[in-house]
């Protein structure tokens, strides 16, 4: 099968840690330390702590096929093409989590309104201490800085929230000019957010992928399109236990694309009923 990519939406792909990727709009790196986020080689790189050494790591880079302008707001390293916005930052360990997400969101947000990039649409929460209460406590300071917010609303934007190894609380999200994302919330919590025809989505199995980014759950909310699992370009999946890894593993491998860009990370989950979570892009 030849899949027609999108050249206008936005496109991920996962590399070792050590390449350098030409025309890349932000990297997050998958390694076993933390640093502070900033915007070297001309872009926007945040570590994320999510590994015990670095061999096992990888860098997930979003790639823009125009011209990349980079820089750093109160602690928030960007990079930006004109169509979208990458922006991470770090909130070192504390205890008073809605306070630090509402002065980090402030800063990333006002730095979005002031580019011009009106709709966040995809978001990233990787927190040391991720409990339900403190996810909660978080959320709020998300949520009061979005109500400040120099951007449009759009509803909320499809996140993921997982457990890191350290470093306190990493984050990053993605923006966008022209265009009106719109959010998909399927009845199992999959969620996803549907920009320039291609989907951005986060789910608890890849049943559920199936069904949120199928034709008939996307009819739902107005669009007229859907997707296969063949559709997928890229997927990221954080396995719960180890012991459970191979099983996932060989589910991706014999439902997806041998092309699929496909990337496997053991991580501590926000939801206890949860033995994995996956997240990633179709179209």
């Amino acid at each position: 099968m030849t899949r027609q990519l999108n050249a206008r939406a936005l496109s991920s792909r996962f590399e070792p840690l050590s390449v350098t990727v030409p025309g890349a709009l932000g990297v997050v790196n998958y390694t076993n330390t933390t640093f502070n986020p900033d915007s070297r080689g001309g872009h926007a790189v945040l570590n994320v702590h999510l590994v015990d050494d670095a061999a096992s790591g990888f860098a997930e880079v979003w790639t823009s096929p125009r011209l990349v302008e980079s820089g750093e707001h109160k602690a928030i390293a960007y990079s930006h093409d004109g169509e979208y916005l990458f922006c991470a930052g770090r909130i070192p360990p504390c205890t008073e989590h809605t306070y630090a997400g509402r002065l980090a969101f402030r800063a990333a947000l006002e730095l979005a309104g002031t580019l011009g990039y009106h709709h966040v649409f995809r978001m990233w929460n990787f927190l040391e201490d991720l409990t339900p209460r403190t996810y909660q406590e978080f959320l709020l300071g998300q949520a009061e800085a979005f109500a400040k917010r120099p951007v449009t609303w759009s509803g909320l934007p499809t996140a993921t929230a997982i457990k890191s190894r350290g470093g306190g609380t990493a984050f990053h999200l993605l923006a966008c000019r022209t265009g009106v994302p719109v959010t998909i919330i399927a009845p199992t919590g999959a969620r996803g957010t549907f920009l320039h025809d291609r989907l951005y989505f986060s789910a608890s199995s890849l049943d559920d992928v199936e069904h949120l980014i199928s034709k008939a759950n996307l009819a739902d909310w107005g669009i007229d399109r859907g997707y296969e699992l063949s559709d997928l370009t890229s997927l990221k999946v954080y396995v719960r236990h180890p012991g459970l890894m191979a099983s996932v593993q060989y589910d991706c491998e014999s439902r997806l694309l041998a092309e699929t860009d496909v990337a496997y990370l053991h991580a501590g989950l926000l939801h206890s009923n949860r033995t994995a979570e996956f997240e990633g892009v179709a179209g």
